[in-house]
């Protein structure tokens, strides 16, 4: 029995006990719909502290509709004229230009591809033709460049010109089976733990034409891989295809941006990276002089900033007269498009419709100004150590307490946690998470303070069960409120005491013999309003003796 009763007054730490094991482990486990709730603080964090324009050299070149107005030509535009505007560019003083696009089919403004449209041949083979096409094609034919060909061309004379100069092609990547591979124009060299197996993984590509590829400086891929609810929070540095690395569009383009040739990629194991005997998978990048911070996966962390035209240059300027060239020279820029039709929009923290080719340009920007956003390496044990520690702190403090104390410790724990968390994200850009040692706190108070009433409760039932034939109502319901009062061992206290019987009561139940109920009636009769009005002046009932009743008042409670 006294086994029981020690069990009941330990569950009010048993209880919360289990319910800090069970935070532990859902913490072990980060189940995904957990993930989202910290991703949505993490984006309300972003917005209410975005990340201030930083004027590095880096600027999209908009394809934007005023663009596609002011030209009068459809997307996609003849090759021919972008390879007009990589001249003007370059000559402008511009070091790398990154197409956000890719030219997976021939120009079908070519001529070649144009005269096998016009004569209805699915391919165009001139010796095949009739001798008046022959007679008309031939001359046409020898006197218009090609259009891919002149494109590639001049892409690989930017790209002869200057190491630290040239055009990076966009491609693809697909979970489509093909046999096409994107051309690599980087070496890798892996600084611990093999990272593939942490880098998401595609089985084919859209890639370029292959004159293209061969000519372009750089090749990248523009795939930006969204979370889970669609929004864009982490960039991929680096993907693969089967055991082959691909770089992302921004590091090919930052890579070319320094004129360097190697990629160097350091992971769990790494020299002077602490992993305690894990593989975490990837920690840095370092192309040239940039060493980049990344998350296991590879995945750069985002800090959007806030919409600003200085990181914009619409396309329809370069071909002007008057185009400043002050405003390409020496930066990075990416060709992409905020078109509408073009159906180029993404969804990021800060903008639900942002240009794609937007959240390239800020990632730069971000390396090149230095600003990294980092969910480091001790984040999940620290997390681990504070539920940990608030959670005991909570499960020995609230009984003692009592809940109401228990509630300002809880509810000034988790202010703490997110105050904590909103420090490191603006003043040291790290991301820790309050939404574990939230849920932490809040099971172990509900816990505790809900075994704490309900023992309560249970005390008040019994002190209402064990008085309520003897006291007065509002003594009991006192009683049952403040059990403490009660002091076991007996207390010396000045008491006032009743005692009452019927006069002449042995006759009286004589002359009831053969009708003892009736006794019973007269007796109720007269102790009923007896114990009714001891009770109305707060006096307690000690017990019934026949037709005698006693009483007393200043205790078990202070009659004041």
């Amino acid at each position: 029995m006294r086994s029981i009763r020690f069990i009941k007054r330990q569950m009010m730490y048993i209880i919360p006990a289990l319910m800090l094991v069970a935070s532990l482990g859902l913490r072990l486990e980060n189940p995904p719909f957990l993930q989202v709730f910290q991703l949505k603080l993490f984006d309300l964090y972003n917005q209410l502290h975005p990340r201030e324009y930083q004027p590095v050299p880096v600027a999209t070149l908009d394809l934007d509709d005023e663009t596609l107005s002011r030209s009068g030509l459809q997307w996609p535009w003849p090759r021919s004229k972008l390879a007009e505007m990589l001249a003007l560019l370059f000559n402008a003083g511009a070091k790398v230009v990154a197409f956000d696009v890719v030219f997976a089919e021939a120009d079908r403004t070519s001529p070649r591809q144009a005269l096998s449209i016009w004569l209805n041949q699915p391919t165009l083979d001139i010796d095949k033709l009739s001798p008046a096409a022959k007679a008309f094609s031939k001359p046409i034919i020898d006197s218009i460049p090609d259009h891919d060909e002149a494109f590639a061309n001049i892409i690989g004379q930017i790209r002869d010109a200057a190491r630290d100069h040239g055009v990076v092609a966009g491609v693809v990547l697909t979970n489509e089976i093909g046999k096409n591979k994107p051309a690599v124009k980087a070496g890798f060299a892996i600084n611990g733990d093999d990272p593939l197996p942490f880098l998401s993984n595609f089985t084919g590509a859209v890639v370029n034409l292959p004159a293209i590829e061969a000519a372009a400086s750089g090749v990248g891929s523009f795939n930006l891989s969204p979370e889970s609810d669609g929004i864009i929070r982490r960039v991929p540095t680096f993907l693969r295809v089967g055991k082959q690395i691909y770089p992302s569009l921004s590091m090919e383009a930052l890579r070319v941006f320094q004129g360097a040739s190697t990629y160097i990629l350091k992971s769990s194991g790494a020299n002077l990276e602490e992993n305690f005997g894990q593989k975490t998978g990837l920690n840095h990048i370092k192309v040239g002089h940039l060493e980049i911070p990344v998350d296991g996966s590879g995945r750069f962390w985002m800090h959007f900033a806030e919409a600003s035209p200085k990181r914009v240059i619409p396309l329809w300027k370069v071909f002007e007269k008057d185009f400043d060239p002050a405003l390409v020279a020496g930066k990075i820029l990416f060709f992409g498009t905020s078109a509408a039709g073009l159906k180029d929009l993404r969804t990021t923290p800060l903008d639900p419709a942002a240009a794609g080719v937007d959240v390239h340009v800020q990632m730069v920007e971000q390396i090149l100004s230095g600003h990294f956003v980092e969910r480091p390496d001790w984040a999940d044990g620290m997390e681990k150590v504070f539920i940990l520690v608030m959670g005991l702190i909570l499960i020995i403090l609230t009984p003692r307490f009592g809940a109401l104390p228990g509630a300002s410790i809880s509810l000034g724990t988790a202010i703490a946690a997110v105050a904590m968390s909103w420090y490191f994200y603006t003043d040291k850009l790290l991301l820790v998470d309050p939404i574990y040692p939230g849920i932490a706190i809040l099971s172990i108070y509900l816990s505790s303070s809900t075994i704490m009433y309900l023992q309560t409760e249970a005390e008040r039932e019994r002190v209402r069960g064990a008085f309520s034939q003897y006291l007065s109502p509002a003594l009991v319901e006192q009683l049952a409120r403040e059990p403490d009062r009660l002091r076991l061992g007996g207390e010396s206290r000045n008491m006032s005491f009743l005692f009452c019987d019927v006069r002449g009561f042995t006759s009286i139940s004589e002359s009831f013999k053969s009708n003892p109920q009736g006794l019973t009636r007269l007796i109720n009769r007269f102790l009923t309003p007896l114990t009714d009005a001891i009770l109305a002046r707060q006096g307690t009932i000690d017990k019934y003796m026949g037709d005698c009743i006693m009483a007393f008042w200043n205790a078990p409670m202070e009659d004041l």
